[in-house]
């Protein structure tokens, strides 16, 4: 979304621009990464982007940075990610940038991290709270562990052991958010018949396996 633009606020012409000209020689594409806050402040923009994407495919995707749902770490660590919004408003950025990729049929592969430094019970909290506000938009929530990288370079890694009940009601939670809408995407790819109907139903057994898994996983860890 930041393609061509000399700030954090995205190039309406530009992006228009290139999206005919890509769409016009190829027939699907995704984003590679996109930025929340961008798509925040430009939903006409967006929509103008799918109209022209859409015409060949049924939906798109791109890889977001969720990181964590808690407006206090995200200005504590990613003051500049909610530009051109407040770093403290970042969660509420974060619920308008998935609900405008939903309407879209934009489908976001989202990471957020764990155990990020100075992570309290209350941060975590808030992100449980942030992906149960997204759970009626479309996108795949994938949690990771935190890694000392840029400006935190000189942080401690997260480790397995350091791991605790929050901390995995929350891996669960986004485990369920992600399960629960694959057979959506399923049906959005596979629409045509023949093959590719067979082909869905393939894929939505193995998706009915790692459902069940999951859910065994989290009914032994609560036990």
């Amino acid at each position: 979304m930041l393609y061509g633009s000399n700030n954090a606020v995205p190039d309406d012409e530009k992006l228009i621009k290139l999206h005919q000209s890509v769409m016009s020689k190829v027939n699907t594409i995704s984003w590679s990464h996109c930025s929340l806050a961008a798509v925040a402040a430009k939903p006409q923009l967006v929509q103008k982007l799918s109209e022209i994407i859409l015409q060949k495919q049924a939906w798109w995707g791109a890889e977001i940075g969720l990181e964590t749902g808690s407006a206090t770490l995200a200005k504590k660590i990613m003051p500049a990610k909610a530009l051109p919004f407040k770093p403290e408003e970042w969660p509420q950025v974060a619920r308008q940038g998935f609900k405008i990729m939903h309407d879209h049929k934009l489908c976001p592969a989202a990471t957020l991290i764990v155990g990020l430094p100075e992570e309290t019970e209350d941060d975590i909290i808030k992100t449980m709270e942030l992906v149960d506000d997204v759970k009626d938009c479309r996108s795949l929530i994938v949690p990771l562990f935190f890694v000392p990288l840029g400006r935190l370079k000189n942080k401690d890694w997260f480790r397995e052991a350091q791991v605790n009940k929050l901390h995995e009601e929350l891996m669960f939670k986004c485990a369920e958010h992600s399960i629960h809408w694959v057979d959506n995407l399923l049906d959005m790819s596979f629409t045509d018949k023949g093959y590719r109907v067979a082909l869905k139903e393939f894929y939505k057994v193995f998706a009915g396996i790692a459902k069940r898994q999951i859910r065994h996983a989290e009914i032994s860890e609560l036990q």
